[in-house]
């Protein structure tokens, strides 16, 4: 998997917050297992937080620690999908492609910059382009738009009950950002 578009070098790519959620998630269960030993040994304990609890109770702390693993990674791969979706319309507007997709964008980009809005709204500009002009990755921007009302969620600190109609995890966000990518290449080629 190699998704490199990157303009700003700040920009987290999807490989690189990929590869810190499994670091931290084989961190989280390796301290985890760690912490067990010691608690049912009854040896000396990693951490003071770990004192008097019982193997049920570190259970539970890290099952949440990685439930939380998890929402944050979403949240970063969501994210560097964003990023990497603004960065290549930008590219498509800057470097003037002749592609139907390319000349909506640049469509797009001469509107905003006429009416004084300062950005280009994912949703109903650059995935709704896509949707429209390449029929095989509809389906695909709509799952990514769901993702979208999920990273929201994550994002505004998780204050409401979201309505999101399906569950969300790191491997089926990448799955669905990996596949949209794709299917967007397949069109340029």
């Amino acid at each position: 998997m190699k998704v490199r578009v990157s303009i700003n070098p700040d920009q987290v790519a999807l490989e690189d917050a990929w590869e810190h959620y499994q670091t931290s998630r084989d961190s989280i269960v390796q301290a985890a297992e760690h912490t067990k030993r010691s608690v049912f040994a009854g040896t000396t304990i990693p951490s003071s937080r770990f004192f008097a609890m019982s193997i049920d109770e570190v259970d539970e702390f890290f099952a949440a620690s990685l439930d939380e693993t998890d929402k944050q990674a979403c949240l970063f791969l969501v994210a560097s999908a964003e990023a990497a979706l603004r960065v290549d319309f930008l590219q498509r507007v800057y470097n003037r492609k002749k592609d139907a997709v390319s000349r909506a964008f640049r469509s797009i980009y001469k509107t905003a910059c006429n009416h004084s809005r300062l950005t280009v709204k994912l949703d109903e500009d650059i995935l709704e382009t896509w949707s429209a002009r390449v029929p095989k990755a509809k389906t695909r921007v709509g799952d990514l738009r769901g993702a979208l009302n999920y990273r929201h969620w994550l994002a505004h600190g998780r204050y409401w009950v979201p309505k999101l109609g399906r569950q969300y995890d790191p491997s089926g966000l990448l799955r669905i950002i990996i596949e949209l990518f794709e299917d967007i290449r397949l069109a340029n080629q």
